[in-house]
């Protein structure tokens, strides 16, 4: 019926999913000139805005005293430099949403990128709160849901660091989370999910749904 995660390891000396400059200095990603020679990290960020059709958007939690406890996060995390060399920035972006998201949740869209759109925040669509977010080098991508994407088991031999997991708000659901975070849930109103992820990558995860939100209900 649904996806089911596969066994790997979570990466124990995990980054800060926020660019370096969070003193609200607009942040520009790095020139990808040379990137084919660079190894690790881009610099780029990509993130997914999972909604489910009934349930609302799927918030990750989280427990890091770098980040004052307990809060909520949105999927996704670094853009490896390989990624975007190979496929360049929006395409690299796309496929790094898919992996973080698979190794976060257990969902598996990898094979299935279509399902993920990118949100324009630079179109003008979003104003210039939009262009600036897009700037500071993260990349959203919209994933709409059901309850055939719920993950069923475990894999034979899984990963001591995976578990089933049934959400905080309760709904008829599972994800295959990592050690990396405590828990799910699902949030049906858009200013309380803004509000939930307020500190998950320098507010910019906030402003994303909350611009997203905006015009969507003018669409």
């Amino acid at each position: 019926m649904g996806n089911c995660c596969k066994c790997f390891q979570g990466n124990a000396s995990e980054k800060d999913e926020s660019l370096l400059h969070e003193s609200g200095t607009p942040e520009r990603p790095p020139s990808t000139d040379g990137m084919a020679r660079v190894v690790g990290d881009s610099g780029y960020r990509a993130f997914v805005i999972v909604k489910h059709a009934g349930h609302g958007y799927l918030l990750l939690e989280a427990n890091k005293k770098r980040k004052g406890g307990r809060h909520f996060q949105l999927p996704g995390g670094h853009v490896d430099a390989h990624e975007i060399s190979q496929y360049g920035i929006d395409e690299g972006s796309r496929i790094a949403a898919a992996r973080e998201l698979y190794e976060e949740t257990g969902m598996d869209f990898r094979d299935r990128l279509y399902r993920l759109a990118p949100i324009e925040f630079h179109s003008g669509a979003y104003g210039p709160q939009g262009i600036k977010l897009h700037e500071t080098g993260r990349r959203f991508f919209r994933l709409d849901i059901s309850d055939v994407d719920s993950v069923q088991d475990l894999p034979p031999g899984h990963s001591l660091n995976l578990r089933l997991a049934t959400p905080l708000s309760m709904e008829d659901f599972r994800l295959c989370l990592s050690r990396e975070h405590t828990g799910f849930r699902f949030q049906k109103s858009p200013a309380k999910a803004a509000e939930l992820v307020t500190l998950h990558s320098g507010g910019k995860s906030s402003l994303a749904i909350t611009l997203y939100e905006s015009v969507q209900k003018h669409d």
